[in-house]
């Protein structure tokens, strides 16, 4: 028997078709643009190197077992940091936010605690923990901790009270009116705030990676480019975006699910 679409289900093929369709197009063009660059814009290897170039350069980097070893460190570094910053912002928000006085004071602090530049307190991470991976991983974990404490502390103290009114007149407990029906509502920003946090956990390990470490994905970038091997700088960022897209999809699967 065939399927036929709904006329709601052939908008929302269409839909993700056009999506898919400008993507396409977005890729095509940004590579048209580099071969022009590197032909009729005379622009120099050592600043985009021939996508040719890049392209063999990434093939052996996959065959690589030492890629994917120092791919595993980053990755490693990556859900470690995440862990510890989303345990950590969970609890502390939802400790901060069962006092009226001690959230409103909290807010502004971890909001600003966001904003701040912490690319400038790496090299104090690295005197306290070292050059090893305990560095970057903590580093990471304080990035991630206050965009995650702020939005839940923001979610549970944004929940409509007459929602807490009906839970206690049926009878629920402390924990039931905290745990099913505050988190339940809270929902949304709380995982809106884990999304916020697994980007950032990503670019502070690259950062640090980066500006002080003797592995990972970060160090080879860095080493790539101070050897002036442009193009095998370029493979391992393409790398690292491609590990980072497939971590950032999984989450994102987890989360949805779990929000389901």
């Amino acid at each position: 028997m065939p399927i036929t679409l709904t006329r709601p289900g052939r908008r929302v093929v269409r839909r993700q078709a056009t999506i898919w369709a400008l993507r396409l197009a977005l890729l095509l063009a940004v590579l048209g643009a580099w071969r022009y660059a590197n032909t009729a814009g005379e622009v120099s290897p050592l600043i985009l190197p021939q996508l040719s170039a890049v392209t063999d350069s990434f093939t052996q980097l996959v065959g690589s077992s030492h890629t994917w070893q120092q791919a595993g460190i980053t990755v490693l570094e990556m859900l470690a940091a995440f862990t510890i910053a989303a345990v950590g912002g969970l609890l502390c928000g939802f400790l901060l936010s069962r006092g009226p006085v001690i959230a409103r004071t909290a807010e502004p602090l971890l909001a600003w605690g966001y904003m701040f530049p912490l690319a400038l307190l790496y090299p104090l991470f690295l005197l306290w923990v070292g050059v090893g991976m305990g560095s970057k991983i903590a580093y990471a974990a304080v990035g991630a901790f206050f965009p995650i404490t702020y939005n839940t502390i923001r979610g549970l103290r944004s929940v409509d009270a007459k929602y807490l009114q009906v839970g206690r007149a049926f009878g629920a407990s402390s924990l039931q009116v905290d745990f099913n029906i505050k988190f339940g509502a809270a929902r949304p920003m709380i995982l809106a705030g884990l999304r916020i946090g697994s980007s950032i956990v990503t670019i502070f390990v690259v950062l640090a990676e980066l500006l002080g470490s003797q592995k990972g994905l970060g160090h080879e970038i860095e080493q790539a480019s101070s050897r002036l091997m442009i193009a095998d700088s370029y493979a391992t960022v393409l790398l690292l975006i491609l590990i980072t897209i497939v971590l950032q999809r999984v989450m994102e699967r987890l989360l949805r699910a779990k929000h389901e």
